[in-house]
């Protein structure tokens, strides 16, 4: 079974040469990583006959490559690559310390020693001209991942497709970093099999590397970076900082805004009184429920909503954007079993099936962190892992969410 993880990973070890020192016993690691996915109830679910088999196969082919100790990085996307086996967003590999520590940036010493050292040197670098890249994706369409985009103020880079014809190039072709400069290579990112986009990336202050995997390609932006060429950015809430709000809109229509379902005492407290708030503030009529960005969390925190909105006859028109997740996309699909609920906005995150509540285990090494799942939602949830929620309509990225919204209602009395 070949995700787009073990395509990605082929890619890099045939591209980038790793300046890499430090090594571990790399399949001690596999090993130990091995028997915890196979606790999983993603790996139970889905890990069976021919899948076992190849799942086996997997194992016996990055073993074959540990017999000595491996580079720290190399041994990271090997293991990687075989907890990708199984689809299940949850779950990943954290390589727990960078190859730069944070504080090197504080002096200019610092900075001048790393821009000296084999890790800065040996670091991936594209081959073209900076000059030429910009001129060639200056020129790509919008429609397309290639192009020029903008990460804050830290970086302009480039997407451009290398010789892989699924695999893009993320350049750095300006830099305010002083860690960071034009030509090196930022992030690879490979198309999967949903149509969006798993990333190998590189982080700016310690060049740790990790996965950020599953991301769509939506109004000109990937994940945190954003085409020159679009400046609506109407999928976010602006200055957001309330976790539970409240406030009535044009014509009565109720609006409430749920940042989070996380299950910390903190936020169970204030879920309680919103809670009791909106047991008195809610009658009939229309509800427009924010839950952009909203990552999930706890369903205890979450479900009470889904009675209390039944209870008192509300249309619930509920609003999504792709880094809507886990049980806020759960809670999204129990939203649509109530009568007249309408999805608006962007398609979630697809990251809804499994999930974790037990500590993530370390590695024999050290080094690394397994991040492996222990709660099991794939019925009914597993038909939207890596796909996402779709919405019944999607909004135009031109104009606030909320008013578009408000238009849909304004039509639908």
């Amino acid at each position: 079974m070949k995700t787009s993880c073990t395509l990605l990973i082929a890619v890099l070890f045939t591209t980038f040469s790793f300046a890499q020192t430090e090594t571990c016993d790399c399949k001690k690691d596999l090993d130990f990583l091995v028997k915890k996915m196979k606790k999983m109830p993603s790996y139970k679910e889905q890990v069976k006959n021919q899948k076992e088999d190849a799942f086996d196969a997997l194992y016996t082919e990055l073993a074959s490559n540990m017999e000595k100790n491996l580079p720290i990085e190399t041994c990271y996307m090997l293991l990687s690559q075989q907890m990708s086996f199984v689809k299940d967003y949850h779950a990943y590999v954290k390589l727990n310390e960078g190859f730069v520590k944070k504080d090197i940036v504080e002096t200019k010493e610092g900075i001048e020693n790393f821009k000296n050292s084999t890790r800065f040197k040996e670091h991936p670098r594209a081959q073209e001209p900076i000059a030429q890249l910009k001129e060639v994706m200056s020129q790509k369409p919008a429609p397309s991942i290639e192009g020029i985009y903008q990460q804050g103020d830290e970086y302009v880079l480039g997407i451009h497709k290398n010789k892989n014809a699924n695999t893009y190039d993320g350049i750095v072709l300006e830099s305010n970093h002083p860690l960071w400069e034009a030509g090196q290579i930022k992030f690879t990112a490979t198309k999967n099999a949903q149509g969006n986009y798993d990333l190998y990336y590189y982080d700016s202050d310690t060049y740790r590397p990790y996965y950020a995997n599953n991301m769509q390609f939506e109004n000109m932006r990937i994940w945190s970076f954003k085409k020159e060429a679009s400046k609506s950015n109407f999928e976010f809430i602006k200055n957001d900082t309330i976790n539970w709000g409240y406030e009535t809109l044009q014509g009565g229509t109720h609006y409430i805004r749920m940042k989070t379902f996380s299950g910390s005492t903190s936020n169970r407290k204030a879920q309680r009184e919103f809670f009791s708030e909106m047991e008195n503030k809610l009658t009939a009529g229309n509800l427009i429920l924010d839950l952009r960005s909203n990552g999930g969390g706890s369903y205890e925190v979450s479900d009470p909503f889904l009675k209390l909105f039944q209870q008192k006859g509300i249309k619930v028109f509920v609003i999504t954007n792709q880094f809507t997740g886990s049980n806020a996309e759960q809670f999204t699909v129990k939203l649509r079993e109530l009568e007249g609920t309408v999805q608006v906005g962007q398609t979630t995150r697809g990251v809804v099936a499994y999930g974790r509540d037990k500590e993530a285990p370390s590695s024999p090494s050290g080094y690394f962190t397994f991040y492996t799942t222990d709660m099991n939602f794939h019925d009914p949830f597993f038909a939207y892992e890596g796909i996402g929620v779709v919405p019944s309509i999607k909004l135009e990225y031109e104009s606030d969410w909320i008013n578009q919204t408000l238009e849909l209602i304004n039509q639908t009395k």
